[in-house]
């Protein structure tokens, strides 16, 4: 299995249609059909089931699919490091942040790094930060901002901020007119709740709630952006819990409350990068300027 083929491959993928794809790939129909029928010959599976006006993935075809995608990311990030090795501080940082406050951080960072190194440019990738943990060590992100829990046997890290956790409330809520500044779980563990997509953060939240409440929460919605949380309080779906510099995020028409919760939780950003690997020049450069900053 070569480039050329995974090239093609996810070409097809793409399209399901192999006329459509020769023509993206300026090739006519039989030396793309022997392609991937090569692959399929070479992996001992069926990869595409071939119809009258369009084609479609067998399991095995969606897997290689996403693996497929990996691997060309991979070699274009490889190019790209080996150019940075050639050309000294140059190239593009794939860095990676949660939500909440990881935007704005990197933009910071990114803003300061660039009087140093006006020659870099970026690639940012937003998610949860089991979603980061598995780009990291998949290679796709060579560093990213992620938050504590940190997974200490895979990440190494520099802690870069700290923020408390808070309840974004509906503005019609009768929690958001009270005049207190905080809420505490119990005002809130009998409502629908809004929470973070990463799995240990729910188990950590519910964990909150069954020590201060002896109740289980219900959460009904879990997403990995805040702005999605915010919106979905906007229409008054439930309450969010979310560290509270998500407010930064949240639009200025948005009928939204956000009180902090009470007793106070903590929770840290990290600028991590996988424990394994030895971070490019680039990479090692841009820790040391983060480094900097907060020493």
């Amino acid at each position: 299995m070569d480039m050329r083929q995974i090239r093609y491959f996810l070409t097809v993928a793409d399209e399901l249609n192999i006329t459509r794809a020769a023509e993206r790939l300026h090739l006519s129909q039989p030396p793309l059909s022997r392609a991937l029928m090569e692959l399929e010959e070479e992996l001992g599976c069926t990869l595409i089931i071939r119809g009258k006006r369009h084609i479609t993935l067998t399991p095995e075809g969606l897997a290689l699919k996403r693996r497929g995608e990996q691997i060309l990311a991979l070699a274009d990030i490889t190019k790209t490091e080996i150019a940075d090795v050639k050309k000294g501080i140059s190239g593009t940082l794939y860095l990676g942040h949660v939500d909440s406050n990881g935007p704005s951080l990197a933009a910071d960072w990114i803003s300061s790094f660039k009087k140093e190194y006006p020659n870099v440019t970026y690639n940012l990738w937003c998610g949860t930060v089991d979603d980061l943990t598995y780009r990291m060590k998949s290679g796709l992100l060579e560093l990213a901002i992620t938050m504590t829990p940190l997974n200490t046997e895979q990440l190494d890290g520099i802690t870069v901020y700290s923020d408390t956790w808070a309840a974004i409330i509906p503005g019609s809520h009768p929690l958001a007119k009270n005049k207190k500044q905080t809420v505490t779980l119990k005002d809130i563990v009998d409502t629908d709740l809004i929470i973070s997509s990463r799995h240990s953060r729910e188990e950590e939240i519910r964990g909150w709630f069954e020590k201060q409440t002896g109740k289980e929460p219900r959460f009904i919605v879990k997403t990995a952006h805040s702005s999605n949380a915010s919106k979905l309080v906007d229409q008054n779906i439930g309450i969010a819990i979310f560290p509270a510099s998500v407010a930064k995020n949240i639009s200025a028409d948005a009928d939204v409350v956000i009180k902090k919760l009470t007793p106070e939780v903590n929770v840290d950003y990290v600028l991590s990068w996988d424990k394994e690997k030895m971070p490019s020049a680039l990479a090692s450069k841009f820790i040391e300027h983060v480094r900097n900053l907060y020493s």
